[in-house]
């Protein structure tokens, strides 16, 4: 068909609007890489407690957001996010929790980002109170663990007009759910990385973990002449409360001789179930007359608080082996649990109250 005598229409973009599109697209490319950013580097995170840091910075940093805090639900299964939070130096007086009631008052039990400008006081239980002066507009994203609320993350800023209800929210969904996914996925880490290292009934470290640990302790020892000592520990009337008892009374005796061991031990040292009722305490910079007297603490504690079932006290008792490194002519781990436990087998025989230290 000939265009002989027609007018060909023309279509223009009017610059003003040119430059607007061309500055989305650079801000949207500029948000999607920041999104990623965030990503890789909570990806590759193996502790709550770094994921937590990790995030808190990485926002604050990457959307320039002036206020950034966590906000969690009261529930037992938060514990070990709690847990991880305590333990955090950059993010002391950056995170509360605060009872479900209130949180699903405040948000409705949203699973979506709620963005708010201005000041709300149904909002005012997610906001730590410094961060109420001076509060423009909010952006509340919540952080799912395994499928189940556990809180938000919150990002304040004084300008009123930063987060809008009306403003697309797109972006601020896909950092609520990367963050949601990377938070499970660091939570079951930590979880089979525990399991794998504990014992299932006392929850104190397993024999795998102990030979790990022991070989590493003594090395260190020669390396920089570090003392270490080791305490054998072993139930005596075990057996005799298993047939008298039964297994379920049995188990809870081991339990409760755990949580006394774990009691008295300094936060450097290290308490392991290595078979049936024979405990370990490994005691890091700390010579035989050191953990003489931790063990001595140790036994008068264990008298003080037998098991109790329906009133009636089961005595804790048990003989027990100190072994030292710098004691042993040539250290290793198989010397220091040997002499340990010839000292432990002396105890026994003995039967005098008093725990043996090794030669």
């Amino acid at each position: 068909m000939s265009t002989e005598g027609k007018e060909v229409e023309s279509h223009t973009v009017p610059a003003g609007l040119l430059e607007e599109l061309f500055e989305r697209a650079r801000r949207s490319e500029e948000i999607s890489r920041n999104l990623f950013d965030i990503e890789i580097a909570i990806l590759n995170i193996a502790s709550t407690r770094a994921f937590f840091e990790h995030l808190y910075e990485q926002v604050g940093k990457k959307f320039t957001v002036p206020r950034v805090s966590l906000t969690l639900i009261q529930n037992p299964s938060n514990e070990p996010l709690v847990e991880a939070l305590r333990n955090s130096d950059m993010l002391e007086g950056r995170w509360q929790q605060i009872p479900k009631v209130e949180y699903l008052a405040a948000t409705q039990g949203e699973r979506r980002p709620v963005l708010v400008s201005g000041p709300n006081r149904k909002l005012l239980p997610l906001v730590l109170p410094e961060d109420r002066e001076g509060w423009g507009s909010m952006a509340i994203l919540p952080l799912q663990l395994e499928g189940r609320l556990a809180g938000a993350l919150i990002l304040i800023d004084s300008n009123p007009k930063r987060y809008t209800p009306d403003m697309d929210a797109f972006f601020l969904y896909q950092l609520s759910v990367k963050a949601s996914l990377s938070l499970s996925a660091v939570v079951a880490r930590e979880r089979a990385d525990f399991l794998a290292t504990r014992d299932p009934l006392t929850r104190l470290r397993n024999r795998r973990e102990l030979e790990e640990t022991l070989d590493r302790e003594v090395s260190r020892c020669i390396r920089h002449g570090n003392a270490l000592s080791l305490a054998f520990i072993d139930c005596d009337d075990f057996k005799q409360i298993n047939d008298h008892f039964g297994h379920d009374v049995g188990d809870k005796y081991l339990q409760h001789m755990a949580g006394v061991i774990e009691e008295m031990i300094r936060k450097t040292d290290l308490a392991f179930r290595y078979a049936g009722d024979e405990f370990i305490i490994l005691l890091p910079d700390q010579d035989s007359q050191g953990a003489a007297f931790t063990v001595e603490r140790l036994l008068a504690h264990m008298a003080k608080n037998p098991l109790m079932l329906d009133d009636h006290p089961v005595p804790l008792r048990a003989s027990v082996g100190v072994a030292s490194a710098g004691d042993i002519y040539q250290p290793t781990p198989r010397a220091l649990l040997k002499a340990a436990d010839k000292a432990l087998y002396e105890h026994k025989k003995r039967k005098q109250g008093r725990f043996a230290v090794s030669d």
